[in-house]
C-alpha cells in the first residue's frame, strides 16, 4: 500500500519541532539528519522520528519503543482537536492502565506553523483500518476488546474531570490532570450536540421533513437526562482502528494491546452514549448486527437495553445526517441508501 504524500516539507516538521522545548527531543537534534517518514493517518499528517545515527536513548519500558517519536500535525485538525486528545491521554495515563502515548510536547501552531504534538510511539498494528474495514473492524473479537477498553475510559474518578462536552483544557489540581469540558451540565450538552448536528443535516427528501421533529424531540427529551452522569472519555469516532496489537489481530485482552491511539476530538459524556454511538457505526453496514452488538457490551457493565437509548441512537445518527455528502458520494446509490435508512429509524423514535 503506497503511503499518502504529505504537504509538509522535511524543513517544515523540523522548523516546528524546533519552537519545542522537551528534552525528549534533544536525541533527535540536529533533526536535518534524523529519520523522518510521513505515514499519515488518513486525515492529518503524522511523521515518525527516528535518532540521528549513533545517539542512544532511554532503555524501552513495557512494550514502548525508546527510539522512536511520533509527531501529528493537524493538517485537518485545530488547535483544540490536538489539546482535547492530548488531556485524555493524561487522563487515561494516570487513571488506566491502557497503553497510551505519553504526551512529548504539544504547540497549537501560528499563522505559518500547524497546530502538532509530539507522543511516544506504540509499535504494533491497528486492529482495523477504519469503520469501511468491515471484515476487521466488527470482528468479534475486536469488538470485544474496544468494549474493554470503554470500561476503561469510563472508570476515570469524577474529580479528574471538570464538566462535559469537548474537552477544552487540561488543569492540575494537587498534583493531578483535571480534564475541563465546555459545558457544567451534560443535559445542556448533549442537546445542544444534537442540535448542531441536524441543523447540518444534509439536504434529502425524506430528511428533510424529519429535523423540526428532531429538534422538537432532543428538548422534549431533557427531563428525561442527567445533568451530572458519571463521566467518561468519550471519543464519537471510537473503533478498532483506534486499537493496536503487535500483529494487528485482536489479543486475548486489553493487556494485550499495544496501543490506544488516536483520542483527538475527545469528550467527556455517559458511557452509556459511547456504547450506543460505537454500536451504531460498527453495524451501519452488516446485514446481522447482534454478534457485534453482543460483542461489545459483553465487557460493558450494562446491556444495549439501556434507558435513553434511543435519544442517544439519535445522537449518533446526527453525525452520519450531518457528513452524508462528505462520506459518500450525493449521487450514488449508496447516499440515497443511508439516507432512507436513517430516515426511517427517526421516523420511529421522533413521531
Amino acid at each position: 500500500m503506497s503511503t499518502p504524500s504529505s504537504s509538509l516539507t522535511r524543513a517544515d516538521v523540523s522548523q516546528a519541532l524546533h519552537r519545542v522545548d522537551a528534552p525528549e527531543l534533544e536525541a533527535y537534534l540536529p533533526l536535518s539528519e534524523a529519520s523522518m517518514i510521513h505515514v499519515g493517518d488518513g486525515v492529518n499528517d503524522v511523521f515518525v522520528l527516528s535518532p540521528t545515527q549513533g545517539d542512544s536513548r532511554a532503555e524501552p519500558q513495557d512494550d514502548r519503543d525508546a527510539d522512536r517519536l511520533v509527531a501529528k500535525f493537524g493538517t485537518y485538525s485545530e488547535p483544540g482537536h490536538l489539546r482535547s486528545g492530548v488531556a485524555a491521554y493524561q487522563l487515561l495515563a494516570k487513571f488506566t492502565d491502557l497503553p497510551v502515548p505519553g504526551v512529548v510536547a504539544l504547540d497549537e501552531g501560528d499563522d505559518q506553523t500547524l497546530p502538532f504534538v509530539v507522543m511516544e510511539y506504540r509499535p504494533g498494528t491497528a486492529l482495523a483500518g477504519g469503520f469501511p474495514d468491515i471484515e476487521r473492524a466488527t470482528n468479534p473479537g475486536a469488538v470485544r476488546l474496544l468494549g474493554a477498553v470503554m470500561v476503561a475510559f469510563g472508570s476515570i474518578p469524577a474529580h479528574a474531570t471538570d464538566g462535559y462536552g469537548y474537552i477544552e483544557r487540561t488543569d492540575y489540581r494537587d498534583g493531578s490532570p483535571v480534564a475541563v469540558g465546555e459545558y457544567d451540565d451534560c443535559t445542556t450538552w448533549l442537546v445542544d450536540y444534537g442540535t448542531e448536528l441536524y441543523e447540518a443535516a444534509a439536504e434529502h427528501e425524506q430528511l428533510d421533513p424529519l429535523v423540526p421533529d428532531v429538534f422538537d424531540y432532543l428538548q422534549a427529551s431533557r427531563d428525561r437526562l442527567s445533568e451530572s452522569p458519571s463521566p467518561s472519555i468519550l471519543v464519537t469516532d471510537f473503533s478498532p482502528a483506534n486499537l493496536m496489537s503487535r500483529d494487528g489481530t485482536p489479543p486475548e485482552s486489553a493487556a494485550g494491546l499495544t496501543g490506544v491511539i488516536d483520542l483527538e476530538r475527545a469528550k467527556i459524556g455517559p458511557l452509556e452514549f459511547a456504547a450506543v454511538n460505537a454500536e451504531y457505526l460498527l453495524t451501519r453496514y452488516v446485514d446481522d448486527p447482534e454478534p457485534v452488538r453482543e460483542a461489545l457490551y459483553d465487557p460493558l457493565p450494562f446491556g444495549p437495553a439501556i434507558p435513553r437509548r434511543d435519544f442517544y441512537r439519535v445522537l449518533a445518527m446526527g453525525r452520519s445526517v450531518a457528513a452524508l455528502p462528505f462520506w459518500y458520494d450525493p449521487e450514488s446509490e449508496l447516499y440515497e441508501k443511508r439516507a432512507r435508512v436513517i430516515a426511517s429509524e427517526l421516523v420511529r423514535i421522533v413521531r
